[in-house]
């Protein structure tokens, strides 16, 4: 009779320890993972190559007066990653990865496969530039929205870090946290030449090769564009910083329509008033210490037209304290032809504010 209770202890527990291990892969397979299975596929490695011309001795040679110098091109490589973002092979990458590039050596998919691409436009100022794949069958990863992001989520930093010394296309992954949003970065970074304003900052790894790879949330969509990283080493220090992505889609529309990104204008310039000495701030009659004093505007600029004059102060661009003529910048290549621009300005003891929309610059 002890047979039969055997039989069933053990059935009972093979039963459980399958349960348990269904269980147990069951939980390994969190959303993180699941994200990263949805975009890998989609993301590139890219391989530029820049010519340098350096001078060298000859070593053939040797002359009464001297030596011959001759001169040649150095091959010097990068690597940078990006992405396919819609089905018509369109790939998002930072425009510094291919800036000084006289040459796309390859685009490679996870699996090996080599992309035949070709540039459609490029934008220095936020640092963006869209390629295009010739092919079919291509994957493409969905972007999200930047506008909902919460201190504390979960990010997955996708990309090819030192990506030639592993030997194989696959991308590398490294997941973390938004450290913070709408993080301004000094307007020193960049030479002040470019929109690094307004970031997603990660403490995932993010090392060189990642740039132009996909910041990715645990449901799989793009947030950001990884860019740049602050180290004193050079390697990761837990302070990355990517694009939101909700400024990438707008650029990126604007070069796949354009060719370029057109460029805003407001047709002003100015000095800061914290910079002015007391007696020329006594001399123009300024009740402010602070703002960007009108110095020129244009006759043809938008804000002339509302009013704006020499010799008025801006306090406020879209609801943004500037202080300098710089931020004023900034807060211009953010936006896009045909948006409204916002000034509280201040004219002796009277303030006030305008509206207009933002023109494209031409000649």
């Amino acid at each position: 009779m002890l047979a039969p209770r055997i039989i069933l202890v053990i059935t009972a527990l093979t039963t459980a320890l399958v349960v348990g291990a269904d269980a147990l892969s069951e939980s390994r397979r969190t959303a993180i993972v699941t994200a990263i299975e949805k975009v890998s596929p989609a993301v590139v490695t890219l391989n530029v190559v820049e010519y340098r011309r350096e001078r060298y001795v000859d070593p053939d040679f040797w002359g009464l007066f001297g030596r011959r110098y001759r001169t040649r091109d150095r091959a010097v490589e990068g690597i940078g990653s990006g992405f396919i973002f819609d089905q018509n092979g369109h790939i998002l990458t930072n425009y510094h990865v291919i800036q000084d590039a006289d040459e796309i050596t390859s685009v490679t998919l996870p699996g090996g496969r080599q992309l035949e691409v070709e540039l459609v436009g490029a934008d220095e100022r936020t640092d963006v530039a869209v390629l295009r794949a010739l092919g079919r069958d291509l994957p493409h990863i969905p972007l999200g929205t930047s506008e909902d992001l919460m201190i504390g989520e979960w990010v997955i930093a996708i990309g090819n870090p030192f990506g030639t010394m592993m030997r194989d296309p696959q991308p590398s992954v490294s997941v973390g946290v938004i450290s913070a949003n709408h993080r301004r970065v000094s307007r020193e970074v960049g030479g002040g030449d470019r929109l690094y304003q307004d970031l997603i900052q990660t403490d995932a790894a993010i090392n060189p090769g990642n740039s132009g790879g996909p910041l990715v949330n645990a449901k799989g969509e793009v947030v950001g564009v990884n860019t740049m990283i602050f180290s004193s080493s050079g390697g990761h220090q837990g302070l990355g910083f990517a694009i939101p992505v909700d400024r990438v889609k707008r650029v990126a529309e604007e070069l796949i329509q354009f060719g370029r990104r057109r460029n805003p204008w407001i047709g002003i310039h100015g000095e800061a008033v914290g910079e002015l000495a007391e007696l020329t701030i006594q001399q123009l009659g300024l009740t402010v210490s602070q703002g960007v004093l009108v110095t020129e505007i244009y006759r043809t600029a938008p804000a002339f037209a509302e009013g704006l004059r020499p010799g008025d102060v801006i306090l406020k661009m879209n609801g943004k304290p500037v202080d300098h003529p710089s931020e004023m910048d900034f807060i211009n290549w953010d936006l896009f032809i045909g948006d409204e621009v916002t000034l509280e300005t201040s004219r002796g003891t009277t303030n006030r504010t305008m509206r207009f929309r933002v023109k494209e610059f031409t000649e």
